[in-house]
């Protein structure tokens, strides 16, 4: 509303007004004290870069100030009597701002980049026109890198490596973990699509993430960011089953980074597994079965977890070790990743290949260089959309005859062309229909009114 982003820049000026007021009433320069502030420690410059890449950015990603419609503006009371009145012995000026970033330009989850799904169709039931005799082996199925990274919070789960990275990517100053979540959104979030929509689009394959979270004591998907319960995803693909009873899908459960993951802990997450698929779980084999024995039984889901002792709890649930072969060229060429995967489709037809799916993955991953060089517009959703994506054309028509593997991933799904390079895209003319959004949220445009004034007031404030 307008009283709320009014609201905004009220504070944003009477915050940097009072702070340069304060630093001028010292004798204090204040045009040298912040440049040689942002030289050291570069906290504002990293504040102001990221708040910049969410308000302009015309794909990405998180809007830091956007709120529900209908939130009250009681809030903004309370800050600025604990700006006014906060008792100088355990609360600063610079605290007060803490906490005043703290509520006002930061949201608890990540916006997804728009969905733009004109460049696919509803394939829900592709599988159903296939030879039952077919084995599964000789299929590529779709599928999509951290399926689930598509609803992200901004709780970040410290136990993942990618942690390290965004600290490095700082600086090296020891930010708050909210204050670097927006920027972390643009390397988490790998999907637009959730997954009730990536099987109607035709994905076959999911690579689920997944980790205890100790603060909500749940079992939860994460890509450096938590995000749903597994309860949430798996429900999504019950439910899909039970209406596309042809259709067969392979998901796959790694990580399980938390050293509170227990055995006891182990057991609670088998048995979440088998409440949500039940009767539907294809029982472990030696062998990959054929289409119709599957959908004959009504055992169309394989589960594949990366866990020994789950393995061994039950007969329903796969090893990943054996069963996946999972490739991964690591890198932010796109010409490397093709000279990788092309290495990698020679071993997948070599004699010695003993894995019963060979998965193929087409994704580029963000390293510490490229976070750093890439502050502003950097994301995983520009490194499929613009350079990853659009080369898999070529890379398929190279390899033309060749199977691609038997599983293919791939980032943001419906910005590529993967159905079409699988051959699928004919097998349907039903035009895919998204599932309805959810509550509309503010725009950036009270954030850049907001930060505006507060430069303006900045500059006022100096002599």
């Amino acid at each position: 509303s307008f009283i709320h982003s009014f609201i905004h820049s009220f504070i944003h000026s009477f915050i940097a007004t009072f702070l340069f007021s304060s630093f001028r009433s010292e004798g204090i320069d204040a045009y040298s004290i912040m440049l040689n502030y942002m030289y050291k420690s570069r906290f504002i410059l990293l504040l102001l870069t990221t708040a910049f890449s969410a308000a302009s950015s015309d794909s990405l990603i998180l809007s830091p100030l956007r709120r529900l419609e209908g939130e009250t503006d009681a809030n903004a009371s309370s800050f600025l009597d604990r700006l006014l009145e906060g008792d100088a012995e355990d609360s600063s000026i610079f605290d007060s701002a803490l906490a005043t970033l703290d509520d006002f330009f930061f949201v608890d989850r990540c916006d997804r980049p728009d969905e733009d799904t004109s460049n696919i169709r509803d394939l829900s039931d592709w599988m159903a026109s296939l030879d039952p005799n077919t084995n599964l082996a000789q299929l590529t199925l779709p599928g999509t890198h951290n399926s689930a990274a598509y609803d992200l919070s901004t709780q970040f789960n410290e136990n993942d490596p990618q942690y390290t990275y965004i600290q490095e990517a700082s600086f090296g100053v020891d930010l708050p973990n909210k204050m670097i979540a927006p920027f972390a959104c643009r390397f988490a979030l790998t999907q637009s699509l959730s997954i009730s929509e990536q099987l109607r689009a035709g994905i076959r394959y999911f690579d689920l993430r997944v980790d205890y979270d100790t603060e909500t004591s749940s079992f939860r998907i994460f890509h450096l960011l938590f995000g749903l319960p597994i309860q949430d995803i798996l429900k999504q693909i019950q439910d899909f089953i039970q209406m596309h009873p042809s259709e067969i899908v392979v998901i796959e459960i790694r990580e399980l980074l938390s050293s509170s993951v227990t055995a006891q802990k182990k057991q609670e997450l088998t048995q979440i597994i088998l409440d949500s698929i039940g009767s539907a779980l294809y029982p472990v084999t030696n062998a990959l079965p054929t289409i119709g024995e599957m959908q004959t039984g009504g055992t169309t889901v394989i589960v594949a977890v990366q866990d020994g002792d789950i393995n061994s709890s039950s007969d329903m649930i796969w090893p990943t070790s054996g069963t996946i072969r999972d490739t991964f060229a690591n890198t932010v060429d796109v010409q490397e990743m093709n000279k990788y995967n092309q290495e990698r489709l020679v071993e997948f037809n070599s004699d010695g290949n003993q894995f019963l799916f060979n998965k193929l993955s087409w994704i580029l991953t963000p390293n510490t260089d490229y976070l750093k060089d890439s502050l502003l517009r950097g994301s995983i959703f520009r490194l499929a959309k613009e350079d990853a994506n659009p080369a898999l054309i070529d890379f398929a028509a190279k390899n033309d005859g060749v199977q691609l593997g038997n599983i293919l991933i791939i980032d943001y799904v419906e910005q590529s062309p993967l159905f079409d390079v699988l051959g699928l895209s004919s097998s349907s003319s039903e035009p895919f229909v998204p599932d309805s959004p959810a509550s509309s949220l503010q725009s950036t445009l009270p954030f850049c009114i907001s930060l505006s004034l507060g430069i303006l007031g900045c500059i006022l404030a100096l002599p």
